[in-house]
């Protein structure tokens, strides 16, 4: 991912940050050593406001990893594969591979990141009660952490896309009304009427004097709408697919090379002729690999007809597999997530058919107009 770091792992699960989180604790240490800081902790120097703002940051983005921790905890405990948590300059994200398979799971799953958002707030508000006379650096802390916790655990409450609140109203409406893509319609029309009325609350603190938080209110409004937009997109493209499965579409008896000829022997026989820029590479009736001109590019042109391309190929182990019946829906993710321009459908270790991006947009596209 660019411009995403590995921190580490933290239970089983690969977290990141992204170069805009170091944006983001900058901003925010400045934003409260110069403002909110000084006014619950009056008379102290600069620098402690700023190792105060900073620590504060530094917190409340841990918050935010356990936050996120919590929807892929959950995630997990329904049988769902978690890639990764990044952290960014808006907050965070649970990167899970799979939809949930029921409501109740995508209620959980959307209801828990909130919760600890707020549960943290309200620890951190039961250590800063008894001190709250003090006006000590531990009493602002505190204070600072229970309220952003707080806000960020209620503002993600909010019905609309890509907030938990949406997530939390459509597993709702996909209770009652018993259909997944419906619920989602609904809830993105409701996320789109909430962001409408953020961005018309942003221009009117605009044109009140309040640019600066005009802007700001705008903006969150704008990305709300944009997300709502998208999600609705996909609702509609996986209500095109319904349950098409990845043998309805893959292309069957794909080219195939044996694993003992040589890289010239694949290049005169096959890329040229047939113009193709890789090929599965088979040892008897098994999927051994595949075999492209990347590879190829690899190795000096002289020793082309003597290194058999059962030496250069990617391996089966390293590809991405996947089964003739599992649905087209689910498999898509792992083609736009991954970067993956076609796939091998393998059953039993036989290879069966080739899934790749071209023939699945005609497929929707042919659907999409015979709706």
């Amino acid at each position: 991912m660019s411009g995403v770091y590995r921190l580490g792992r933290l239970a089983g699960i690969d977290v990141y940050i992204s170069f805009g989180l170091f944006i983001a604790i900058i901003l925010l240490t400045v934003t409260l050593s110069s403002g909110w800081l000084p006014r619950i902790y009056p008379n102290a120097s600069s620098g402690t406001y700023i190792l105060l703002g900073l620590i504060s940051s530094l917190f409340l983005f841990l918050s935010i990893l356990l936050h996120e921790l919590g929807h892929s905890l959950v995630a997990r405990a329904h049988g769902l594969k978690v890639k990764n948590i990044v952290l960014f300059i808006f907050g965070g994200v649970s990167n899970i591979e799979q939809e949930a398979r029921t409501p109740g799971a995508d209620f959980q799953i959307a209801i828990i990141g909130p919760l600890v958002s707020i549960g943290i707030g309200l620890l951190c508000f039961g250590l800063w009660w008894p001190l709250r006379q003090s006006s000590s650096a531990i009493q602002a802390l505190l204070e600072v952490l229970f309220v952003m916790n707080l806000v960020i655990g209620v503002f993600n409450l909010i019905p609309g896309y890509p907030l938990d609140g949406g997530r939390v109203l459509r597993a709702v409406f996909w209770k009652i009304t018993g259909n997944a893509n419906r619920a989602t319609r609904i809830t993105t029309g409701v996320g789109s009427l909430i962001a409408y009325l953020f961005i018309i609350w942003g221009i009117f603190q605009v044109f009140s004097g309040d640019v600066l938080d005009g802007i700001w209110i705008g903006f969150i409004g704008w990305f709300l709408l944009s997300a709502s937009n998208s999600v609705r997109a996909q609702a509609t493209f996986d209500e095109v697919l319904g349950d098409v499965t990845v043998e309805e579409v893959m292309v069957k008896n794909p080219v195939t090379v044996p694993a003992n000829i040589s890289l010239q022997k694949v290049i005169d026989d096959y890329f040229l002729p047939q113009a193709l820029r890789s090929a599965f590479v088979m040892q008897a009736s098994w999927l051994a690999g595949i075999i492209t001109l990347n590879e190829i590019r690899h190795i000096p042109r002289e020793k082309w007809s003597n290194t058999p391309i059962g030496l250069v190929m990617i391996p089966s182990e390293r590809l991405h597999i996947v089964a003739p019946k599992q649905q087209l829906r689910e498999v898509l993710p792992l083609m736009t997530g991954r970067d993956v321009n076609q796939l091998p459908v393998v059953e039993d270790g036989q290879l069966l058919g080739v899934l790749n991006r071209d023939v699945i947009l005609r497929s929707i596209e042919l659907r999409r107009s015979l709706r």
